[in-house]
């Protein structure tokens, strides 16, 4: 297995002006929110910002919208000879239908980096990954909070073999900002 010693200084960097970045847009922020999930024995927890929505529409006489998911995460295998942990940073767009006037589904393709291509005994051969999301959410009436339920699938597409695929089951509790 390859023990590179920049990963760690990399990674570090990366995670600073991330969060550099996301801070950034706190003030303004529309929701911030945390995931945290697993699914075969591999775990993920993540911030997420989500923008104000850039586009607005109807969908089946019900509120469609579409925003921005700005992530920095970290996935977590139980075991193996390499990585055990990468962080990841992403942007994904998010199409949210609310089929009721606090509750909808989301769905969500995006672009992310993770700090690595090894977790646990798993190789998924590139740093870039797409991320897929289909969520279902609530809006709790009278408060500022939303929860939700997502899966989430992280792959290379192909660009390069072997893509074996990330899947993660997440609980999702988020903040509206007035």
């Amino acid at each position: 297995m390859r023990n590179d010693k920049n990963t760690l200084p990399r990674t570090v960097v990366v995670f600073v002006l991330t969060t550099l970045v996301a801070t950034s847009h706190v003030v303004h922020a529309d929701e911030l929110g945390g995931l945290a999930g697993s699914l075969d024995g591999y775990h993920s927890i993540a911030l997420s910002y989500q923008t104000a929505p850039f586009w607005q529409g109807e969908l089946a006489a019900h509120p469609l919208d579409v925003s921005l998911e700005y992530s920095l995460g970290m996935v977590r295998a139980a075991s193996g000879q390499s990585n055990r942990d990468l962080l990841h940073v992403g942007v994904t767009p998010f199409a949210r239908w609310w089929f009721a006037s606090n509750t909808g589904v989301e769905l969500g393709v995006g672009a992310n980096v993770f700090s690595g291509t090894h977790l646990g005994d798993k190789n998924i051969s590139t740093t870039f990954q797409f991320g897929s999301s289909v969520g279902l959410f609530h809006r709790l009436q009278g408060t500022p909070w939303l929860l939700g339920l997502r899966l989430t699938h992280y792959s290379n597409a192909d660009i390069k073999q072997p893509n074996p695929g990330q899947d993660y089951v997440q609980l999702r509790a988020s903040y509206f900002f007035p």
